[in-house]
């Protein structure tokens, strides 16, 4: 049959019609969770948990007591309690690192002090303030000579702007940028007098001076300016519940005392603080807990971790079911190491050490070893047997058991009649959701551990 030409133009209109709700599918509406933001793709968390990537720098992170603290860490934990939302805290010392996840939706929250003029064309989006800072001079208490150098030496990925007309004599300073050094390092080369002059943030400075005694705090160099999270676009609802958050926290007393505690000059906990991460240790059985660690092939750190959330590093508590001591075993499985509550510490540490040992050759067919933590972690508070049981659940219904995401999600489920009568459970009722947050807390603590400890 022969087209006309008034058949040609509609068949014309048609293809560019259909071409015009192709391209749009493909971009937009009908994937409603998905906000397409200059070339990068972000999914809407639609779950109850934050999952946040932490930059650990000197004063929103370090270890106090073997216990994570810092302003940022303990601001975003007070934030998940009051928002009722669980917060799983991925931490990292590399900026690198983190800028990797800046264009994604990897994580809701991403803590890190970012400077404006390196994003490029690319935009975020980013939360109201949570805190403020700005630059500050820092340098040797005694060198106040003019015949020093004027280097004025500035850490990598510094997110304030210097301005050097606040600095007597500033014609006389010439800016170093270092690509790869963090503020940390530069104190100690400043402390040893291998530079003279050193810019940095206000916070971190005030976090650092009190391990530095020979260090002050010259000039601020620079305007203040607004720290922010950086957020998922696609987040919506739960932005609009951060900045919310924000406002009304930051109006109330706690949230005064924790800029106290952590920005004051005068603050004692600073002080504290200092002294307690000069030693570079954990607790005071660290010598005992690596001796035991290495021969079994363990992390330490892991080790440790287990020991702070089952005792805080000590000796005296009675637990549920007659748990005791430091590593707060249960009677029968202290007898099977031959010890009691009567036994030295060092004696319950090495039983403790044996049992994680045990657990972690239960769970060898996992191959990842951090993976792997997740499980003996969870064991250890739980028993094998119902961890075991929910890996059984798992693989039964398709799922990947080697991972614990999946599995904890049939621990939770082993409260239930359904599950925990199911032919392959074999331990019977179990309440999950105690020994999931246990774990995730062993977890979190042990990663942070790596971050600031050596193995």
């Amino acid at each position: 049959m022969k087209l006309t030409k008034h058949s040609w133009l509609f068949l014309f209109i048609a293809c560019l019609i259909a071409g015009f709700f192709i391209v749009y599918n493909f971009f937009n509406p009908r994937y409603p969770d998905k906000v397409i933001n200059e070339g990068a793709c972000y999914v809407e968390n639609k779950t109850n948990k934050l999952s946040i990537l932490l930059y650990c720098n000197s004063s929103d992170y370090f270890l106090y007591k073997g216990m994570p603290i810092g302003f940022q860490y303990e601001l975003l934990k007070m934030m998940g309690n009051s928002l009722d939302m669980e917060i799983s805290i991925t931490y990292s010392d590399s900026p690198d690192f983190i800028k990797e996840h800046l264009h994604g939706s990897d994580y809701d929250i991403i803590a890190i002090d970012v400077d404006s003029t390196e994003l490029g064309k690319r935009s975020l989006v980013f939360s109201l303030s949570h805190s403020s800072s700005y630059p500050v001079l820092v340098q040797r208490i005694e060198d106040e000579s003019a015949s020093l150098r004027k280097i004025l030496y500035v850490p990598a990925h510094f997110p304030g702007t210097i301005v050097l007309d606040s600095i007597p004599g500033d014609d006389e300073f010439v800016i170093m940028r270092s690509s790869t050094m963090e503020a940390d390092e530069m104190f100690g080369l400043l402390q040893d007098g291998k530079i003279h002059y050193l810019v940095s943030d206000y916070n971190t400075a005030i976090t650092l001076l009190p391990f530095y005694s020979d260090l002050k705090i010259s000039n601020q160099i620079g305007a203040t300016y607004r720290r922010k999270w950086i957020l998922n676009p696609a987040n919506k609802k739960i932005n609009d519940l951060i900045n919310n958050w924000l406002t009304n926290f930051k109006q109330t007393a706690d949230y005064q005392k924790l800029c106290t505690k952590y920005f004051s000059p005068k603050s004692k906990f600073l002080h504290n603080a200092s002294v307690e991460k000069r030693h570079g240790r954990i607790s005071q059985y660290d010598k005992i807990i690596k001796k035991y660690a290495k021969k079994q092939h363990l992390d330490w750190r892991f080790v440790s971790s287990i020991i702070f959330q089952e005792s805080r590093f000590t000796s005296d508590g009675l637990g549920v079911g007659g748990s005791f001591g430091i590593m707060q075993l249960m009677p029968e499985t202290a007898a099977r190491y031959g010890i009691d509550s009567t036994s030295n510490i060092e004696q319950q540490l090495w039983a403790g050490i044996q049992l994680i040992s045990f657990l972690n050759k239960l769970f060898i067919d996992i191959e990842d070893e951090m993976e792997r933590s997740y499980f003996v972690a969870a064991s250890y508070n739980a028993g094998p047997g119902h961890i075991i049981d929910a890996c059984n659940l798992c693989r039964k219904f398709g799922d990947n058991y080697q991972l614990w995401e999946n599995v904890k999600v049939y621990l939770a489920l082993k409260s239930e009649k359904e599950f925990y009568n199911d032919p392959v459970v074999k331990n019977g009722y179990y309440p999950g959701r105690h020994t999931i947050r246990y774990t995730q807390q062993v977890m979190e603590r042990y990663q942070a551990y790596k971050i600031t400890l050596p193995r």
